[in-house]
């Protein structure tokens, strides 16, 4: 694949940034935390614009997998423009296959459909409950993501949903790859929603402002700042 895309004036080429949302659909999702991820999800799209603004040279290509008893493509998986990515609804159903999600993207960050040399590629997980696959097969998945460069070399964040005695934080650290940010606790649809926003902007401009990584150079991860704190809670404020 090639590192960039040329400009339409010929001038300036572009680094590609390839950005993949791994989605939980599950029954447990359903009623506000399916509503409130649609919701972040298409609101965090022109922030993103917004934050590459300033980095005209960088072009943000976008996918999605989604998972409950499978893994599937939401959007893909052909990358996709961020100015003209579109989120379609989700609608909660069936068990939690994790693995089966990053089996899905282990291929597309493999050396023969992403540039030798470029930006990280930034990946980010939600999911409110265990992975359901057999037993296994969640570490053998981070384990082949972990082995692979451009796997190393993402940036990888988890945003769990709902009360910590739903999720296992465990299984959810061995995907993230930020240790200042760790997992990202969303226990109301404001966290959610702050969370989501604040996850995809930062990681976009932290893989833009960084220079090329290049596969035999060690594996160079960006590292993100602590996230901000989360919104008051007021009486109004109800969590999942």
């Amino acid at each position: 694949m090639a590192d960039d895309i040329p400009a339409p004036d010929g001038k300036v080429a572009r680094r590609t940034l390839h950005f993949f949302w791994l989605t939980d659909y599950s029954a447990s999702m359903g009623g506000k935390k399916i509503a409130t991820l649609n919701q972040a999800i298409r609101e965090s799209l022109p922030l993103i614009q917004k934050a590459v603004a300033a980095h005209p040279q960088v072009q943000v290509m976008m996918r999605a997998i989604r998972f409950s008893d499978e893994a599937a493509w939401h959007v893909g998986p052909a990358p996709v423009p961020a100015e003209q990515f579109f989120w379609p609804e989700l609608q909660a159903d069936g068990l939690t296959s994790t693995a089966k999600a990053i089996r899905l993207l282990i291929p597309e960050l493999s050396v023969e459909k992403m540039p030798r040399r470029g930006l990280p590629p930034v990946c980010i997980l939600v999911s409110d409950g265990y992975c359901t696959d057999a037993e296994g097969e969640y570490d053998k998945a981070i384990a082949e993501l972990n082995h692979i460069p451009w796997g190393m070399k993402a940036i990888r964040l988890a945003i769990a949903i709902g009360d910590e005695s739903d999720y296992n934080e465990a299984e959810l650290l061995k995907f993230s790859n930020q240790e200042k940010v760790g997992i990202l606790k969303a226990h109301t649809p404001e966290e959610l929603l702050n969370f989501i926003k604040w996850a995809s902007t930062e990681a976009t401009l932290g893989s833009s402002r960084s220079k090329s990584q290049d596969l035999a150079g060690g594996t160079g991860n960006v590292s993100l700042p602590p996230p901000p704190p989360p919104p008051a809670i007021t009486s109004s404020t109800e969590p999942f």
